[in-house]
This record gives C-alpha cells, sequence and structure tokens, in this order.
C-alpha cells in the first residue's frame, strides 16, 4: 500500500508541542504593550538585506564590517556573536550611545551580565535613560543589599511600557528588602490599575507578607489570588499556597488542595513533586529568602505574560534580570529554553536544560525537552538513549517512552517505535479521553510496519475517545480508501475531516483521491488542485493529480504533473509507478474499491 499522502517525506505531526504543557506561571493576565529593543531603525525583517562587498585585510575587520557581523548575527539570534562583533565596534567608537545600548542589550540577551552592567553604567552616566539598564542597576544594588540606591533608582523611573508593569514589582520588593514592608505593598497598588494584574498584585502581596514573617497576612493574600475556585485557579499560586501551608504544619490542608486541583500543570510533575516531598514529612525551602528572589519572581512573571512568539527578545531579557537574581530559578530557565527553542537556537536550549537541577522538581520535564532538542540537532542516539534512561528510571510513567515512540517514527523505525507505544500504554492502564493521541501515533506506526488489524483498531478506538479528531478521520478514512474498504464511511470521515481542516493539504489530498478511487474524477481534480496549491512540494500529491487529470482526458497535464512529481524525491515505490504512468500511461479502467 503506497500510505498517506505526503507521509514518507513529511515528518507526520512533528510537533513536539502537542504533549506540551505551558510552562511559565499560570497566571491568566493580559498582554503588554512593549518598547522594542530590537527596532533600531533599521530595515524591515521581511526586506533582504543590503549586500556589501566589504574588502579587508586577512584577519581583520572595519567598525563597518563588525556592526554588519553583529546584525547579521542578531537577525540568526546568535546574540552571543552578536554581542561580541558589536563590542568590538563599540571599541572603535566607545561614546556612541545608539551603539551602547544596542551592545547592551544583546549582551543582556545572551547572558554576559558584566558587560551588560558595565554598559548599563555607561547609558546612565551619559544621562540616557533605558528603563531596562536602570532595571539592572536596581537589581544589582538589590543584589548588594544597598537597598537605599535601588529605591532612588527606581523611583526616578519613568513608567511607560513595560516599565508600568516592572517597576512596581520590583520597587516593592527594594522596599522589602529595606524591611518596608507598607512601602512594599503601596508601591504595588497601581498594578491594581492594569487589567488582568489583580491576581498578580495579590501573589506578590502574599509574597512579601510571608517574607515579612505576617503568615496571617499572607494567608488572606494567598486566599484572594486563588479566587473563589481553587480547584481552578492559577497553579502557580496553588503551588505556592500549599508549600505555604506545608511550611506552617498544616500538611493535610496542603494535601487537599492539590488533590482537587483539576488544572494543567505539566503532567502534575509539579504536584507529584509536592505529593512525593508530603509522603516523606519534608518541608520545602522558603519560596522567597530575600528581596533578591522576590525581585526575580517579579522579573519572571512579566516575562510570561509576553507572547513568545512576538517578543521573544523582551521574554529574553526579563529571564536573563530574574536570572541574575536568582541563578538557579528552573521556571525561568525553561521559559528561556522555550523562547530559543522558538528561534530555532536549539543548542543554546539543550545548553539551559542541562543547567537544571536533574533531581529537582523540573528536572524530568527539562530532560524531556533536552531529548527534543537533542533530536533536532541530529543526535537521534543521545535523544533516544535518554529516553531510554529515564524510562527506566521512573517505571511508573509514560511520557519518556512516549517521546521515544514519536522520535523513532520520526525516523521511520515503525517496528521500534511500535514497542515504545506499547510500553507506555501498558503503564498508562486505562486509555481513556486525553490519550487519543498516543493511539493515533501508535496506530500510525503499526500501519506503516503493515501491522494493519492492530492499526486499524487504534484509530477506531482514538475515534471513540476523540470522535470528531479531524487527523485520525483523515488517517483512517485514507487507508479505508487505499484498501478498497469502507468507502462510503470512508468517504463520510474525510468530509468531516475537510470541514474542519480545509486548509490542511494532506486532509484536502485525502477527499480528492477518496473521489478518484469512487470514480468521481471530476470532483476529484478540484480537490486535488486545491491539495497542490497548498502543498506544492509534496511528490505523491502531484502524483495524484496527475492520475485525475488523466481520467478527465487532460493528458498532457497529467503527465507535467507525473514529472513534476518524479522531481521531487519520491520513494523508489512510487518513483517507478511514475514512470510506467509516464510511458504508457494509465490503463484504460480502473476496477474501483468495495462500496462500505
Amino acid at each position: 500500500m503506497m500510505g498517506l499522502a505526503g507521509l514518507s517525506t513529511y515528518k507526520f505531526f512533528r510537533h513536539r508541542g502537542i504533549w506540551r504543557a505551558a510552562i511559565a506561571a499560570a497566571l491568566l493576565v493580559a498582554g503588554c504593550a512593549t518598547d522594542n529593543p530590537s527596532n533600531t531603525g533599521s530595515a524591515n525583517a521581511g526586506e533582504s538585506p543590503r549586500r556589501f562587498n566589504v574588502i579587508e585585510p586577512v584577519g581583520q575587520r572595519s567598525p563597518y564590517g563588525n556592526y554588519l557581523a553583529g546584525r547579521f548575527a542578531e537577525r540568526q539570534k546568535d546574540f552571543a556573536q552578536a554581542a561580541a562583533a558589536f563590542g568590538r565596534a563599540l571599541d572603535d567608537f566607545p561614546d556612541n550611545v545608539a551603539l551602547i545600548r544596542r551592545t547592551f542589550y544583546l549582551s543582556l540577551q545572551a547572558g554576559q551580565m558584566d558587560t551588560a552592567l558595565r554598559l548599563a553604567h555607561k547609558l546612565e552616566e551619559s544621562g540616557t535613560k533605558v528603563s531596562t539598564a536602570q532595571l539592572l542597576l536596581a537589581a544589582e544594588s538589590v543584589a548588594n543589599d544597598d537597598f537605599a540606591n535601588a529605591l532612588l533608582r527606581m523611583e526616578a523611573m519613568d513608567r511607560e511600557d513595560l516599565a508600568r508593569y516592572s517597576v512596581p514589582l520590583a520597587l516593592a520588593w527594594a522596599h522589602a528588602g529595606a524591611n518596608e514592608t507598607s512601602g512594599a505593598l503601596a508601591a504595588l497598588a497601581p498594578l491594581d490599575r492594569e487589567s488582568g494584574f489583580e491576581t498578580l498584585r495579590q501573589l506578590h502581596e502574599a509574597f512579601i507578607q510571608d517574607f515579612a514573617g505576617q503568615p496571617g497576612q499572607a494567608e488572606k493574600a494567598y486566599r484572594a489570588a486563588l479566587g473563589d475556585d481553587p480547584a481552578t485557579g492559577a497553579n502557580r499560586v496553588v503551588r505556592a499556597y500549599g508549600a505555604f501551608l506545608e511550611r506552617g504544619g498544616r500538611a493535610s490542608e496542603a494535601a487537599a488542595l492539590y488533590d482537587g486541583y483539576t488544572g494543567g500543570d505539566m503532567n502534575g510533575l509539579l504536584f507529584e513533586a509536592a505529593r512525593e516531598r508530603l509522603a516523606a514529612g519534608r518541608k520545602p525551602d522558603p519560596r522567597i529568602d530575600s528581596a533578591a528572589s522576590g525581585m526575580a519572581e517579579g522579573f519572571f512573571d512579566i516575562a510570561s505574560i509576553l507572547p513568545k512568539e512576538r517578543a521573544g527578545e523582551i521574554v529574553l531579557i526579563y529571564c536573563r534580570l530574574a536570572l541574575y537574581l536568582r541563578p538557579d530559578f528552573p521556571l525561568a530557565q525553561l521559559l528561556m529554553a522555550d523562547v530559543y527553542e522558538g528561534f530555532g537556537r536549539y543548542a543554546e536550549a539543550a545548553e539551559i536544560y542541562r543547567g537544571i537541577d536533574q533531581a529537582g522538581a523540573y528536572g524530568w520535564v527539562a530532560r524531556l525537552r533536552l531529548s527534543d532538542d537533542l533530536y533536532e540537532l541530529g543526535d537521534v542516539e543521545g535523544a533516544t538513549a535518554l529516553l531510554r534512561m529515564m524510562a527506566d528510571e521512573r517505571p511508573e510513567r509514560s511520557d519518556a517512552l512516549v517521546r521515544l515512540g514519536n522520535i523513532l517514527r520520526y525516523e521511520e523505525r515503525y517496528t521500534e517505535s511500535v514497542v515504545a507505544y506499547d510500553r507506555a500504554v501498558a503503564r498508562i492502564g486505562e486509555i481513556t479521553g486525553g490519550n487519543w493521541t498516543i493511539l493515533y501515533s501508535r496506530g500510525i506506526s503499526l500501519e506503516r510496519s503493515r501491522q494493519w488489524d492492530r492499526a486499524e483498531q487504534d484509530f477506531l478506538k482514538a475515534l471513540e475517545l476523540e470522535p470528531d479528531q479531524p487527523f485520525v478521520l483523515n488517517y483512517l478514512g485514507y487507508s479505508w480508501v487505499e484498501q478498497g474498504k469502507n468507502l462510503a464511511q470512508a468517504r463520510d470521515m474525510l468530509e468531516r475531516a475537510v470541514a474542519q481542516r480545509q486548509d490542511d493539504g494532506y486532509i484536502v489530498d485525502s477527499m480528492g483521491w477518496a473521489l478518484y478511487k469512487l470514480g468521481e474524477f471530476t470532483d476529484a481534480v478540484v480537490y486535488l488542485e486545491r491539495a497542490v496549491a497548498l502543498h506544492p512540494q509534496d511528490p505523491v500529491i502531484n502524483d495524484h493529480l496527475g492520475d485525475a487529470y488523466w481520467r478527465v482526458g487532460r493528458r498532457d497535464e497529467a503527465r507535467i504533473q507525473w514529472r513534476r512529481a518524479l522531481g521531487l524525491s519520491p520513494e523508489d515505490e512510487l518513483r517507478d509507478q511514475i514512470q510506467d504512468k509516464l510511458e504508457e500511461g494509465l490503463p484504460a479502467s480502473e476496477p474501483r474499491g468495495g462500496s462500505g
């Protein structure tokens, strides 16, 4: 059997995020406008860079060459190289404020904190107000317990764009460090005027009261942050309040809080760590043990509410600020690595994951994501070895085995992937609604390894759990069409799938191919032309359109499509079929499949 359109060349469903839960603080707060540090007045990101022929002595680079090298590295999101190149340019123009500012941002994004601090001081000395630089200098003062200086810096700051949110949080923790609890709470008050920030303000009020040794006031603030229904509150608030209860010797209340929570949380990993702690009779360390730690939480909160896709560089900056104050801050590290992955910088992300304590509450998820990045970097054996080790380490968990199965499937090692999925299913036990994806994934590997009876059962069971899931409908419906069985049912499935995913070329192709198999060639052409427009580089879809053209008498166009498919590196079996068709065309008639 030929298999699904595109499956042979397209790594089917290669979005790791389908099993990945959100990692930042689960506070549901509004997005913010930002001043973009990347806005240097240069060409728009979509413009092609101008080309310069710069002739320079071997081993040397002019200031302009350094600048261009820095811009290129910045566009590649290689912030370390960009900062180094701009730094060399700055050596030649040490008083150029725009260059100082740009190098400051890049150094901060790269985590080169000593350089960033030196440049922040230079910006301050020049009289240039850059809010991020001022925040870094205030953070330096807080890290050195110089709260008076931090307060002076921040009270003089403008509060525009993100500073509307970051300055109140940072200022509050500078007051807290100076043992001025009332001043800290007053500093937080402006957040109540910002839509969606009330929960964040209440959480930091709880942190501050807890830090100040006021457990009664802290609990009141925690309860306010939880809202009316603790079961559906923000998981970060639930965990913070639960840890507060544990430290206060109220373990049973903490357990009830964790057990009653129904929100999402990385497959329950973090609550699992809390339950293990409760079972062992251990109390957690204070979440905030210094003003610097509290300020780090505030910077992380700002990072976590920003859209990573549109403001990734700003997210990095606030994560770096947080990690400067609290180097061991797994949430900030996870978020920062996620941003690097969005940039396609998998080596940087992998290095961050390696720096997270493997024995800590976030160590497991960090290693799962490290396996993803190793795979993206081409280290298939490293990724699979890590996942096999993790699967043996935690025999009660299935997530490492699911990821292992996925990687083996992407590599077309289908028989091995089935073994991994089988082990995962055995660990899960009863398959319920949320686990339809593992049945779907295993079904693909079973079909591709010619174990159709088992594959069909997995697809049917997945549809029981998720009746209108378009990808399952497409895979099963297309498979039936290819086998010439259950054609009426397959057609209904594919129509339902197309209705939900009209811009998915593979699903549109499946619908067109079903019509072709049913002998409805004219209608098939309509769908297949659309599928080719959506995925013009897929050899299977182009081949299908060629067949449909032939059947409606458009034979020159059919040969064009077949030649196009031949030039798109089809699998050997399909290539041989296409060459035969180019020489002889299609037979005069083609038997239809069963009626279903």
